[in-house]
């Protein structure tokens, strides 16, 4: 009977752990470098750098049946070798009479540094050809020996024509543009035994130059192709352009607002509805800015738009020159552009579910970034206003907060003003006999009746510290004990810009009590007794009864009733309070604070990284949007988790970090 109940345990074994790695096996393929992605209708390739393959995500509607395709071992993921550590991808693309992407038989792969690209079909899912652009080249006047820096290819037009693969590289003489022709066929493709048609091309109005590095090629609808190059060399940033391969002619330049561009996205075909024309496939191109270098400081990041037909920037819903589309100081690993896709609408928002050009922006700051690529604005999740406020505009808190933390409404005491475009969320403090900053704790000679401190200037360039002003002495660096007879400010001697510094010269003798004290701090008086200072800047200037501060800033956003202007006033603060007043006399510590609110928010969202299965997930890469049955899903490279992030666009709060309808494949 032992005999028996051994083999029995044994294969109920075999079945039990077969069956759970299966299961498992739906979400984990043993990912090592997720890079790239290209989605091929609905199989999702991804790089999986360090084991020099690619794997595909099945995009099943059956979330049970959406897993990396099957290896002939069904227990196995399928791998995909290609060229030794594969870091970008792209498949080929045409635009069909309905202005929709319709992709081709291959996908691409290629390697910083490597003179290949793997041919993949995305049928059979299996590398083709490994072409080697040395050789592909070598029969060409002028060939090629270095490394292919992009790539991008156009789908047949119609059956029985090729494929056409653009590729970058980047010589010793600077960068070379090329392309070749591939049959549609993977049997033919392998068949061909090297007899390819394959030629260089350039701009004919600009040649490429030695110092260029083509960054990014896109295919556009009418047999055209944009560039965009890099330059390493400050304040001469790289340039973008379409040009036509074939037919020739001169080159359209795309100006980027004088900005670098790191790479280049179009959309598909939008359709005419009420309120909005059509607008056509390839009509506007989108390019990711390099805020490293460009034509004049400072250097804008986020995503631009611009005109492929005259190649300046595009307007956006106001009729103006659209703003770079970004979102802190976040820079764009990726970008996504999807037709009358389904995102979740937030409490401040006023639009439909369905977004009918969305942009998808990951940041390296780990959030992921929403935008109308209609309209070329952000999606304002900010803007709710109650009653009696008005809609599109600013306003503040202000608050009276006494040296013990008793606050009331200030409202009486000061005014505000703003413009909803320029008024961020930010907070003011006027302190009443503040610190002045850098002199809270400074430390002075005992035998010395004078006082030097760090030299200060205000927002206008003048001096900080007046004559009348108050010398604290005190008795330890902590400052809990202060001198009770403050020191009046006589004199000032100013040292030179270099030295940096400024000695103050009492209007009498130290008090004999706490002469020998070590450390001073200097607080304002006089009549201008209020330190204001706030976001982010310790000192910004002095203010007294009846002064007026005020601040303009360029436009963030452009608010429905923008009116071209490039900046605008965005805190206005004026002081009502009769501050010497007896009958309401204030104390040193006691503040005014000032809460502005812009009622503006991106559509924004973080991943929760507290759920041990996200936790990886903080850096993000490229994205793709995808509808999977009757669900939109955006998903996203992870360098950092060695995955992909299924991210379901209807389960979103923006603002927030999130978990729910994310959904990791590793």
């Amino acid at each position: 009977m032992k005999r028996l109940m051994l083999p029995m345990m044994v294969g109920l074994g075999l079945v039990w752990g077969a069956c759970t790695q299966s299961a498992q096996s739906q979400l984990v393929a043993g990912l090592q470098g997720t890079y790239d992605l290209s989605r091929v209708n609905d199989r999702l390739f991804v790089t999986s750098t360090d084991r020099n393959e690619l794997r595909v995500l099945e995009l099943n509607p059956d979330a049970q049946l959406r897993r990396f395709a099957r290896a002939p071992n069904p227990l196995e993921p399928l791998a995909i070798p290609v060229l030794p550590r594969p870091q970008a991808l792209t498949h080929d693309v045409r635009y069909d009479e309905n202005g929709s992407e319709q992709p081709g038989p291959y996908v691409y792969a290629r390697s910083n540094g490597s003179t290949l690209i793997s041919v993949v079909s995305a049928e059979s899912l299996r590398e083709v050809v490994r072409l080697d652009t040395v050789a592909l080249t070598a029969a060409l006047p002028e060939r090629s020996v270095g490394p292919v820096t992009a790539i991008a290819a156009r789908a047949p037009a119609a059956e029985g024509e090729p494929s056409i693969l653009y590729f970058a590289t980047r010589e010793t003489t600077g960068a070379r543009l090329w392309r070749v022709r591939l049959p549609a066929s993977p049997e033919a493709l392998e068949a061909l035994d090297g007899a390819y048609d394959v030629k260089g091309f350039g701009p004919s109005t600009a040649a490429l130059t030695a110092s260029e590095a083509v960054s990014s090629l896109l295919v556009l609808p009418a047999g055209r192709l944009a560039v965009s190059t890099l330059r390493g060399e400050t304040r001469n940033p790289g340039r973008s352009f379409w040009l036509d391969p074939e037919a020739g002619g001169a080159e359209q330049v795309l100006d980027f607002a004088g900005g670098q561009v790191l790479k280049l996205f179009t959309h598909e075909r939008v359709a005419e509805a009420e309120g909005r024309a059509a607008v056509a496939e390839g009509t506007r191109v989108f390019g990711l800015l390099d805020p490293s270098n460009c034509a004049a400081a400072p250097c804008a990041s986020g995503v631009l738009a611009v005109e492929s037909a005259t190649g300046v920037v595009s307007n956006d819903a106001t009729g103006y020159r659209m703003l770079p589309l970004n979102s802190g100081a976040g820079l764009p690993t990726g970008l996504s552009l999807s037709r009358d896709t389904r995102l979740s609408v937030q409490p401040g928002e006023s639009r439909t579910t369905v977004v009918p050009l969305l942009g998808i922006v990951p940041l390296s700051t780990g959030g992921i970034l929403f935008f109308d690529a209609l309209t070329l604005q952000q999606l304002n999740t900010g803007a709710t206003w109650a009653s009696p406020e008005q809609a599109n505009t600013v306003s503040a808190t202000l608050s009276f907060v006494d040296v013990v933390g008793n606050a009331t409404d200030a409202s009486a005491d000061l005014t505000f003003s703003g413009t909803f475009g320029t008024t961020r969320d930010e907070t003011y403090v006027l302190a009443y006999q503040g610190v002045f900053a850098g002199m809270g704790v400074l430390e002075r000679d005992p035998a010395s009746a004078t006082f030097r401190v760090p030299a200060l200037l205000d927002e206008e360039r003048l001096p900080a510290v007046r004559p009348g002003d108050r010398i604290v002495l005190l008795a330890d660096a902590a400052a809990q004990q202060p001198c009770g007879t403050d020191v009046t400010v006589g004199e000032i001697q100013r040292d030179s810009p270099a030295v940096g510094s400024d000695t103050l010269v009492p209007t009498g003798a130290l008090p004999e009590e706490c002469a020998g004290y070590p450390f001073f701090q200097v607080r304002a008086a006089g009549t201008q007794p209020l330190v204001l200072g706030g976001a982010g800047e310790a000192f910004i200037r002095r203010l007294g009864t009846g002064d007026l501060f005020t601040r303009s800033k360029s436009y963030f956003f452009h608010p429905p009733n923008y009116s071209g202007r490039a900046e605008d006033t965005a805190v206005s603060l004026r002081v009502l309070r009769n501050l010497e007043d007896t009958n309401r006399p204030l104390a040193r510590g006691d503040r005014y604070v000032v809460g502005t609110r812009s009622y503006f928010a991106p559509y924004l969202i973080s991943v929760d990284l507290s759920y041990s299965d996200l936790r990886r997930f903080r850096l993000p890469g490229p994205v793709v949007q995808a509808r999977v049955g009757d669900t939109d899903f955006a998903y996203i490279a992870y360098p950092s988790a060695n995955g992909l992030l299924q991210v379901t666009l209807t389960s979103l709060v923006a603002g927030a970090a999130n978990a729910q309808g994310l959904l990791p494949y590793q």
